[in-house]
Protein backbone atom coordinates (compact mmCIF):
# COMPACT_ATOMS: atom_id res chain seq x y z
CA UNK A 1 0.00 0.00 0.00
CA UNK A 2 2.96 2.36 0.88
CA UNK A 3 4.66 1.62 -2.13
CA UNK A 4 1.52 2.39 -4.53
CA UNK A 5 0.95 5.13 -2.36
CA UNK A 6 4.14 6.66 -3.61
CA UNK A 7 3.55 5.58 -7.12
CA UNK A 8 0.76 7.72 -7.39
CA UNK A 9 2.20 11.01 -5.54
CA UNK A 10 5.48 10.35 -7.69
CA UNK A 11 2.85 10.14 -10.96
CA UNK A 12 1.31 13.25 -9.68
CA UNK A 13 4.54 15.57 -9.28
CA UNK A 14 5.66 14.07 -12.93
CA UNK A 15 1.89 15.71 -14.52
CA UNK A 16 0.03 13.21 -16.68
CA UNK A 17 1.55 14.89 -19.79
CA UNK A 18 4.73 13.53 -18.79
CA UNK A 19 3.97 9.87 -18.11
CA UNK A 20 3.77 6.47 -20.59
CA UNK A 21 0.60 4.44 -21.23
CA UNK A 22 1.41 2.40 -18.06
CA UNK A 23 1.89 5.02 -15.54
CA UNK A 24 -1.53 6.96 -16.82
CA UNK A 25 -3.20 3.20 -16.40
CA UNK A 26 -1.96 3.09 -12.97
CA UNK A 27 -3.13 6.85 -11.70
CA UNK A 28 -6.63 6.18 -13.97
CA UNK A 29 -7.36 2.79 -12.28
CA UNK A 30 -8.96 3.92 -8.75
CA UNK A 31 -10.99 6.76 -10.32
CA UNK A 32 -12.81 4.34 -12.91
CA UNK A 33 -13.57 1.72 -10.07
CA UNK A 34 -15.55 4.83 -8.53
CA UNK A 35 -17.59 5.66 -11.47
CA UNK A 36 -18.22 2.11 -12.47
CA UNK A 37 -19.71 1.99 -8.74
CA UNK A 38 -21.58 5.17 -9.45
CA UNK A 39 -23.12 4.03 -12.50
CA UNK A 40 -23.97 0.78 -11.03
CA UNK A 41 -26.06 2.41 -7.61
CA UNK A 42 -28.08 4.83 -10.71
CA UNK A 43 -28.79 1.57 -12.05
CA UNK A 44 -30.41 0.03 -9.26
CA UNK A 45 -32.39 2.96 -8.03
CA UNK A 46 -33.91 4.00 -11.37
CA UNK A 47 -36.91 2.34 -11.07
CA UNK A 48 -38.17 3.18 -7.90
CA UNK A 49 -37.36 6.82 -8.99
CA UNK A 50 -39.53 5.82 -12.04
CA UNK A 51 -42.30 4.40 -10.35
CA UNK A 52 -43.07 6.95 -7.78
CA UNK A 53 -42.86 9.59 -10.52
CA UNK A 54 -45.07 7.72 -12.56
CA UNK A 55 -47.85 6.97 -9.81
CA UNK A 56 -47.95 10.81 -9.55
CA UNK A 57 -48.19 11.70 -12.77
CA UNK A 58 -51.14 8.82 -13.34
CA UNK A 59 -53.00 10.59 -10.65
CA UNK A 60 -52.56 13.60 -11.73
CA UNK A 61 -53.65 12.38 -15.24
CA UNK A 62 -56.77 10.56 -13.46
CA UNK A 63 -58.48 13.75 -11.94
CA UNK A 64 -57.81 15.78 -14.73
CA UNK A 65 -59.57 13.11 -17.09
CA UNK A 66 -62.12 13.35 -14.12
CA UNK A 67 -62.49 16.55 -14.14
CA UNK A 68 -62.88 16.82 -17.84
CA UNK A 69 -65.35 14.16 -18.29
CA UNK A 70 -67.61 16.20 -15.35
CA UNK A 71 -67.30 19.65 -17.66
CA UNK A 72 -68.22 17.50 -20.62
CA UNK A 73 -71.16 15.76 -18.95
CA UNK A 74 -72.00 19.59 -18.50
CA UNK A 75 -70.25 22.49 -19.94
CA UNK A 76 -71.80 24.93 -17.99
CA UNK A 77 -70.73 23.63 -14.57
CA UNK A 78 -67.88 24.95 -12.46
CA UNK A 79 -65.82 21.89 -10.87
CA UNK A 80 -63.86 22.70 -7.93
CA UNK A 81 -60.98 20.65 -6.97
CA UNK A 82 -59.25 20.47 -3.73
CA UNK A 83 -56.28 18.05 -2.10
CA UNK A 84 -57.32 15.24 0.41
CA UNK A 85 -55.27 17.19 2.84
CA UNK A 86 -57.41 20.52 1.93
CA UNK A 87 -60.21 18.12 2.37
CA UNK A 88 -59.29 16.92 5.76
CA UNK A 89 -58.73 20.59 6.93
CA UNK A 90 -61.82 21.67 6.52
CA UNK A 91 -63.89 19.18 7.84
CA UNK A 92 -66.35 18.73 5.04
CA UNK A 93 -69.75 17.78 5.75
CA UNK A 94 -72.97 16.70 3.65
CA UNK A 95 -76.47 16.95 4.09
CA UNK A 96 -79.47 16.44 1.41
CA UNK A 97 -82.20 18.26 -0.54
CA UNK A 98 -85.25 17.21 0.93
CA UNK A 99 -88.87 17.27 1.69
CA UNK A 100 -89.94 18.82 4.74
CA UNK A 101 -92.34 20.19 6.42
CA UNK A 102 -91.92 23.97 7.67
CA UNK A 103 -93.16 26.87 9.06
CA UNK A 104 -92.15 29.79 6.06
CA UNK A 105 -92.07 33.37 6.17
CA UNK A 106 -91.63 35.33 3.52
CA UNK A 107 -89.79 38.67 3.82
CA UNK A 108 -89.54 42.03 2.31
CA UNK A 109 -89.58 45.56 2.78
CA UNK A 110 -92.03 48.54 2.60
CA UNK A 111 -92.98 52.27 3.24
CA UNK A 112 -95.46 52.84 6.67
CA UNK A 113 -98.39 54.99 5.40
CA UNK A 114 -101.38 56.66 6.64
CA UNK A 115 -104.27 54.35 6.73
CA UNK A 116 -106.47 56.33 4.22
CA UNK A 117 -109.67 54.73 6.16
CA UNK A 118 -108.73 56.91 9.27
CA UNK A 119 -107.62 59.87 7.19
CA UNK A 120 -110.34 62.79 6.91
CA UNK A 121 -109.26 65.95 4.13
CA UNK A 122 -111.09 69.17 5.79
CA UNK A 123 -112.81 71.45 3.56
CA UNK A 124 -114.66 74.87 3.69
CA UNK A 125 -118.61 74.02 3.30
CA UNK A 126 -118.80 77.98 2.38
CA UNK A 127 -116.91 80.18 -0.10
CA UNK A 128 -115.18 82.69 2.00
CA UNK A 129 -112.43 84.55 3.21
CA UNK A 130 -110.16 83.20 5.65
CA UNK A 131 -109.83 85.49 8.84
CA UNK A 132 -108.49 83.10 11.50
CA UNK A 133 -106.34 79.80 11.98
CA UNK A 134 -106.78 77.68 14.74
CA UNK A 135 -104.58 75.12 14.33
CA UNK A 136 -100.96 73.63 13.16
CA UNK A 137 -99.55 71.13 11.72
CA UNK A 138 -98.61 68.34 14.33
CA UNK A 139 -101.37 69.67 16.57
CA UNK A 140 -103.82 67.00 18.08
CA UNK A 141 -107.27 67.67 17.29
CA UNK A 142 -110.58 66.19 18.66
CA UNK A 143 -114.11 66.08 17.27
CA UNK A 144 -116.01 69.59 16.65
CA UNK A 145 -112.89 71.61 17.48
CA UNK A 146 -112.59 74.83 15.67
CA UNK A 147 -109.89 74.56 13.36
CA UNK A 148 -110.54 78.22 11.55
CA UNK A 149 -112.82 80.86 10.84
CA UNK A 150 -114.62 81.78 7.54
CA UNK A 151 -116.13 85.23 6.64
CA UNK A 152 -118.93 84.21 3.65
CA UNK A 153 -121.06 86.39 1.74
CA UNK A 154 -123.37 83.26 1.38
CA UNK A 155 -124.00 83.06 5.19
CA UNK A 156 -124.64 86.82 5.33
CA UNK A 157 -126.75 86.03 2.65
CA UNK A 158 -129.02 83.62 4.21
CA UNK A 159 -128.87 85.18 7.21
CA UNK A 160 -130.84 87.83 5.71
CA UNK A 161 -133.35 86.48 4.14
CA UNK A 162 -133.70 84.50 7.39
CA UNK A 163 -134.33 87.50 9.89
CA UNK A 164 -136.49 89.20 6.87
CA UNK A 165 -138.81 85.87 6.85
CA UNK A 166 -138.94 85.54 10.29
CA UNK A 167 -139.51 89.84 10.68
CA UNK A 168 -142.23 89.07 7.91
CA UNK A 169 -144.39 86.27 9.54
CA UNK A 170 -144.10 88.16 12.93
CA UNK A 171 -145.60 91.41 11.44
CA UNK A 172 -148.52 89.66 10.00
CA UNK A 173 -149.18 87.62 12.63
CA UNK A 174 -149.09 90.90 15.17
CA UNK A 175 -151.78 92.69 12.47
CA UNK A 176 -153.85 89.56 12.42
CA UNK A 177 -153.87 89.69 15.96
CA UNK A 178 -155.02 93.40 16.50
CA UNK A 179 -157.69 92.51 14.51
CA UNK A 180 -158.85 89.44 16.27
CA UNK A 181 -157.69 90.80 19.96
CA UNK A 182 -160.32 93.87 18.71
CA UNK A 183 -162.95 92.02 17.97
CA UNK A 184 -162.27 89.62 20.99
CA UNK A 185 -163.05 93.04 23.40
CA UNK A 186 -166.24 93.79 21.51
CA UNK A 187 -167.28 90.28 22.27
CA UNK A 188 -166.50 90.51 25.93
CA UNK A 189 -168.23 93.99 25.77
CA UNK A 190 -171.35 92.60 24.01
CA UNK A 191 -171.22 89.21 26.07
CA UNK A 192 -170.90 91.33 29.43
CA UNK A 193 -174.33 93.03 28.42
CA UNK A 194 -176.14 90.11 27.05
CA UNK A 195 -175.42 88.51 29.82
CA UNK A 196 -176.87 91.40 32.34
CA UNK A 197 -179.64 91.36 30.25
CA UNK A 198 -180.14 87.49 30.54
CA UNK A 199 -179.96 88.07 34.40
CA UNK A 200 -182.03 91.02 34.66
CA UNK A 201 -185.29 89.09 32.59
CA UNK A 202 -184.76 85.98 34.26
CA UNK A 203 -185.40 87.75 37.75
CA UNK A 204 -188.44 89.61 36.23
CA UNK A 205 -189.43 85.90 35.07
CA UNK A 206 -189.48 84.55 38.45
CA UNK A 207 -191.32 87.82 39.67
CA UNK A 208 -194.02 87.09 36.72
CA UNK A 209 -193.03 90.36 35.57
CA UNK A 210 -191.75 89.40 32.23
CA UNK A 211 -192.82 87.39 29.93
CA UNK A 212 -191.39 83.35 29.20
CA UNK A 213 -190.72 85.28 25.48
CA UNK A 214 -188.56 87.77 26.57
CA UNK A 215 -186.89 85.62 28.83
CA UNK A 216 -185.87 83.08 25.96
CA UNK A 217 -184.69 85.90 23.88
CA UNK A 218 -182.11 87.15 26.20
CA UNK A 219 -180.84 83.77 26.93
CA UNK A 220 -180.40 83.01 23.50
CA UNK A 221 -178.76 86.41 22.81
CA UNK A 222 -176.34 85.65 25.78
CA UNK A 223 -175.39 81.98 23.78
CA UNK A 224 -174.86 83.42 20.90
CA UNK A 225 -172.70 86.16 22.01
CA UNK A 226 -170.58 83.74 23.98
CA UNK A 227 -170.59 81.64 21.13
CA UNK A 228 -169.00 84.27 19.24
CA UNK A 229 -166.13 84.88 22.09
CA UNK A 230 -165.35 81.47 22.20
CA UNK A 231 -164.89 81.65 18.26
CA UNK A 232 -162.83 84.32 18.44
CA UNK A 233 -160.55 82.94 21.38
CA UNK A 234 -160.23 80.03 18.75
CA UNK A 235 -159.32 82.19 15.86
CA UNK A 236 -156.75 84.02 18.15
CA UNK A 237 -155.17 80.61 18.50
CA UNK A 238 -155.54 79.16 15.07
CA UNK A 239 -153.55 82.03 13.81
CA UNK A 240 -150.81 81.97 16.25
CA UNK A 241 -150.35 78.36 15.08
CA UNK A 242 -150.95 79.03 11.68
CA UNK A 243 -148.21 81.94 11.96
CA UNK A 244 -146.17 79.42 13.73
CA UNK A 245 -146.05 76.87 10.71
CA UNK A 246 -145.40 79.58 8.48
CA UNK A 247 -142.91 80.55 10.33
CA UNK A 248 -141.71 77.24 9.98
CA UNK A 249 -142.41 76.95 6.45
CA UNK A 250 -140.36 80.16 5.52
CA UNK A 251 -137.45 79.99 7.88
CA UNK A 252 -136.53 75.94 7.77
CA UNK A 253 -135.51 75.78 4.24
CA UNK A 254 -132.74 78.71 5.04
CA UNK A 255 -132.20 77.23 8.87
CA UNK A 256 -131.13 74.01 6.79
CA UNK A 257 -128.88 76.20 4.10
CA UNK A 258 -127.40 77.67 6.72
CA UNK A 259 -126.27 74.28 8.74
CA UNK A 260 -125.29 73.27 5.30
CA UNK A 261 -122.70 76.38 5.89
CA UNK A 262 -121.34 75.02 8.91
CA UNK A 263 -124.10 77.44 11.24
CA UNK A 264 -125.01 75.40 14.16
CA UNK A 265 -128.06 75.22 15.28
CA UNK A 266 -127.98 77.46 18.93
CA UNK A 267 -126.03 79.64 16.49
CA UNK A 268 -129.06 79.91 14.08
CA UNK A 269 -131.23 80.25 17.03
CA UNK A 270 -129.50 82.68 18.23
CA UNK A 271 -129.11 85.12 15.51
CA UNK A 272 -132.92 84.77 15.06
CA UNK A 273 -133.67 85.98 18.77
CA UNK A 274 -130.85 88.19 18.40
CA UNK A 275 -132.07 89.70 14.81
CA UNK A 276 -128.06 90.28 14.02
CA UNK A 277 -126.08 88.98 11.32
CA UNK A 278 -122.96 86.92 12.00
CA UNK A 279 -121.68 85.88 8.74
CA UNK A 280 -118.68 84.46 10.60
CA UNK A 281 -118.46 80.73 10.27
CA UNK A 282 -115.79 78.21 12.19
CA UNK A 283 -114.72 75.09 10.34
CA UNK A 284 -114.68 72.53 12.83
CA UNK A 285 -112.66 69.45 12.92
CA UNK A 286 -114.72 66.08 11.46
CA UNK A 287 -112.74 63.84 13.34
CA UNK A 288 -109.85 63.03 16.31
CA UNK A 289 -106.43 63.02 15.05
CA UNK A 290 -103.08 64.69 14.27
CA UNK A 291 -103.09 67.71 11.91
CA UNK A 292 -100.30 66.32 8.91
CA UNK A 293 -101.17 69.06 6.32
CA UNK A 294 -102.70 72.71 6.60
CA UNK A 295 -102.89 74.30 3.11
CA UNK A 296 -104.20 77.80 3.82
CA UNK A 297 -103.58 81.01 5.68
CA UNK A 298 -104.95 83.59 6.75
CA UNK A 299 -106.50 86.20 4.07
CA UNK A 300 -106.89 83.35 1.83
CA UNK A 301 -110.10 82.91 -0.43
CA UNK A 302 -111.58 79.46 -0.04
CA UNK A 303 -114.62 77.17 -1.35
CA UNK A 304 -115.73 73.58 -0.87
CA UNK A 305 -113.38 72.34 -3.63
CA UNK A 306 -110.30 73.86 -1.70
CA UNK A 307 -108.77 71.17 1.16
CA UNK A 308 -107.67 73.02 4.16
CA UNK A 309 -106.24 70.48 6.78
CA UNK A 310 -105.87 66.89 6.48
CA UNK A 311 -106.31 65.17 9.69
CA UNK A 312 -105.41 61.56 10.73
CA UNK A 313 -105.21 58.81 13.34
CA UNK A 314 -101.78 57.00 13.79
CA UNK A 315 -103.17 54.63 16.14
CA UNK A 316 -103.69 52.55 13.07
CA UNK A 317 -101.19 52.55 9.94
CA UNK A 318 -100.82 51.22 6.89
CA UNK A 319 -97.63 48.90 5.76
CA UNK A 320 -97.11 48.63 1.81
CA UNK A 321 -94.55 46.05 0.27
CA UNK A 322 -94.15 43.94 -2.59
CA UNK A 323 -93.65 40.71 -2.80
CA UNK A 324 -91.06 38.67 -5.43
CA UNK A 325 -93.16 36.77 -8.03
CA UNK A 326 -91.23 33.72 -6.53
CA UNK A 327 -93.03 33.95 -3.48
CA UNK A 328 -96.95 35.28 -4.90
CA UNK A 329 -98.55 31.63 -4.32
CA UNK A 330 -97.38 32.15 -0.56
CA UNK A 331 -98.99 34.90 -0.08
CA UNK A 332 -102.97 35.89 0.84
CA UNK A 333 -105.19 37.95 2.10
CA UNK A 334 -105.49 37.71 6.15
CA UNK A 335 -101.82 36.56 6.68
CA UNK A 336 -100.50 37.67 10.36
CA UNK A 337 -97.30 39.53 9.49
CA UNK A 338 -94.44 41.11 11.85
CA UNK A 339 -92.94 44.40 10.81
CA UNK A 340 -89.39 45.97 12.50
CA UNK A 341 -87.47 49.05 11.57
CA UNK A 342 -83.99 49.95 12.40
CA UNK A 343 -85.34 53.46 14.65
CA UNK A 344 -86.86 50.35 17.43
CA UNK A 345 -84.27 47.12 17.38
CA UNK A 346 -85.37 44.36 18.90
CA UNK A 347 -89.35 45.80 19.19
CA UNK A 348 -92.01 43.79 16.75
CA UNK A 349 -95.27 45.27 15.62
CA UNK A 350 -97.93 43.19 14.50
CA UNK A 351 -100.54 43.04 12.06
CA UNK A 352 -102.42 41.41 9.13
CA UNK A 353 -102.35 41.65 5.45
CA UNK A 354 -105.92 43.52 4.45
CA UNK A 355 -104.62 43.62 0.20
CA UNK A 356 -103.03 41.72 -2.03
CA UNK A 357 -102.88 42.95 -5.41
CA UNK A 358 -104.31 40.93 -8.34
CA UNK A 359 -102.20 41.56 -10.64
CA UNK A 360 -97.71 41.35 -10.81
CA UNK A 361 -96.04 44.65 -11.66
CA UNK A 362 -94.52 44.70 -15.48
CA UNK A 363 -91.77 46.86 -14.33
CA UNK A 364 -90.28 45.30 -11.26
CA UNK A 365 -92.19 41.73 -11.67
CA UNK A 366 -93.58 42.00 -7.98
CA UNK A 367 -96.63 41.64 -6.38
CA UNK A 368 -97.87 44.86 -4.11
CA UNK A 369 -99.50 43.96 -0.62
CA UNK A 370 -101.07 46.14 2.44
CA UNK A 371 -100.77 45.53 5.91
CA UNK A 372 -102.78 47.25 8.86
CA UNK A 373 -100.48 47.31 11.65
CA UNK A 374 -101.15 48.65 15.00
CA UNK A 375 -99.23 52.07 16.28
CA UNK A 376 -99.26 51.57 19.80
CA UNK A 377 -97.63 54.92 21.06
CA UNK A 378 -97.57 55.93 18.00
CA UNK A 379 -94.21 55.29 17.22
CA UNK A 380 -94.59 54.48 13.23
CA UNK A 381 -94.49 57.67 11.42
CA UNK A 382 -95.18 57.63 7.67
CA UNK A 383 -92.64 57.30 5.42
CA UNK A 384 -90.33 55.44 7.22
CA UNK A 385 -88.48 51.93 5.93
CA UNK A 386 -89.51 48.85 7.81
CA UNK A 387 -88.70 44.85 7.34
CA UNK A 388 -92.00 42.89 6.64
CA UNK A 389 -92.30 39.00 7.77
CA UNK A 390 -94.94 37.72 6.22
CA UNK A 391 -96.22 34.49 8.62
CA UNK A 392 -96.96 32.13 5.48
CA UNK A 393 -97.61 28.89 7.94
CA UNK A 394 -96.33 25.24 7.62
CA UNK A 395 -95.95 23.96 4.09
CA UNK A 396 -94.03 20.70 2.67
CA UNK A 397 -91.72 21.82 -0.03
CA UNK A 398 -87.90 21.26 -0.85
CA UNK A 399 -85.58 22.01 1.57
CA UNK A 400 -81.84 23.08 1.93
CA UNK A 401 -79.63 23.76 4.86
CA UNK A 402 -78.79 27.52 4.59
CA UNK A 403 -75.44 26.91 5.61
CA UNK A 404 -75.53 25.01 2.17
CA UNK A 405 -75.85 28.00 -0.01
CA UNK A 406 -73.40 30.57 -1.06
CA UNK A 407 -73.73 33.87 -3.06
CA UNK A 408 -71.61 34.73 -5.90
CA UNK A 409 -72.19 38.00 -7.93
CA UNK A 410 -75.52 36.83 -9.89
CA UNK A 411 -77.09 34.04 -8.21
CA UNK A 412 -77.00 31.49 -4.91
CA UNK A 413 -75.00 28.02 -5.33
CA UNK A 414 -74.29 24.92 -3.87
CA UNK A 415 -71.30 22.31 -3.92
CA UNK A 416 -72.54 18.75 -4.50
CA UNK A 417 -69.97 15.96 -4.24
CA UNK A 418 -68.84 14.01 -7.47
CA UNK A 419 -65.78 11.74 -5.75
CA UNK A 420 -62.23 11.82 -5.84
CA UNK A 421 -62.66 15.42 -4.15
CA UNK A 422 -64.48 17.11 -6.90
CA UNK A 423 -67.29 19.48 -6.32
CA UNK A 424 -69.97 20.62 -8.72
CA UNK A 425 -71.02 24.13 -8.79
CA UNK A 426 -75.13 24.09 -8.95
CA UNK A 427 -77.14 27.26 -9.30
CA UNK A 428 -80.11 26.94 -7.45
CA UNK A 429 -83.48 29.65 -7.15
CA UNK A 430 -84.50 30.14 -3.85
CA UNK A 431 -87.71 31.01 -2.17
CA UNK A 432 -88.88 31.38 1.29
CA UNK A 433 -86.57 30.58 4.26
CA UNK A 434 -87.32 29.64 8.28
CA UNK A 435 -84.92 29.20 10.82
CA UNK A 436 -82.57 26.65 9.85
CA UNK A 437 -83.49 25.97 5.70
CA UNK A 438 -83.93 27.72 2.56
CA UNK A 439 -86.94 26.88 -0.04
CA UNK A 440 -85.32 25.46 -2.95
CA UNK A 441 -87.59 26.33 -6.73
CA UNK A 442 -84.96 25.11 -8.88
CA UNK A 443 -81.83 23.72 -9.11
CA UNK A 444 -81.73 20.55 -7.00
CA UNK A 445 -83.89 17.18 -6.81
CA UNK A 446 -85.10 15.23 -4.00
CA UNK A 447 -82.48 13.74 -1.83
CA UNK A 448 -79.27 15.19 -3.96
CA UNK A 449 -76.21 15.60 -1.60
CA UNK A 450 -74.73 18.84 -0.98
CA UNK A 451 -71.76 20.25 1.16
CA UNK A 452 -73.15 22.09 4.47
CA UNK A 453 -69.36 22.65 6.25
CA UNK A 454 -67.16 23.37 4.06
CA UNK A 455 -68.98 25.46 1.59
CA UNK A 456 -67.49 28.38 2.10
CA UNK A 457 -64.28 26.86 1.91
CA UNK A 458 -65.09 25.74 -1.31
CA UNK A 459 -66.19 28.88 -3.02
CA UNK A 460 -63.38 30.67 -2.14
CA UNK A 461 -61.55 27.60 -3.95
CA UNK A 462 -63.43 28.34 -6.71
CA UNK A 463 -62.80 31.93 -6.80
CA UNK A 464 -58.89 31.60 -6.72
CA UNK A 465 -59.49 28.76 -10.04
CA UNK A 466 -61.34 31.72 -11.80
CA UNK A 467 -58.85 34.22 -11.31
Amino acid sequence: MWHLDNRRAYLCGRGLKNLDDDDKADYLRPMNIFRQYIFLVFIVLLPSFSLSGCDKTQKTVDNTLRIKQLRAADPGDNIVQISPEAATAISLTCDKADIRTVDFTVKTTGEVLANANLTTHVNSPVTGRITEVMAAVGEHVVVGQKLLMIRSQDIEQAESDLLQSQAQVRADLKRDLLEIDSDIEQGQAQIRFSQSTYLRVKGLLEEKIASRADFEAARTQYEKDRITLDALNTKRQATVSLSAERMRLLTEPIKQKLRLFGVAEDDVSRIMKSGEIEPIVPVVSPESGLVVERLVNVGELVDPSKSLFTIADFHNVWLKADVYEKDVSKVTEGQPIQLTLESFPGETFLGKLNYVADSINSDTRTLSVRAEVANPGLKLKPKMFAKMTILVGAQQVLTVPKEAVQDTDTCKVVYIPEGDNCFREQKVELGGETGKYFEVLKGLHPGETVVTKGSFDLRSEALKESE
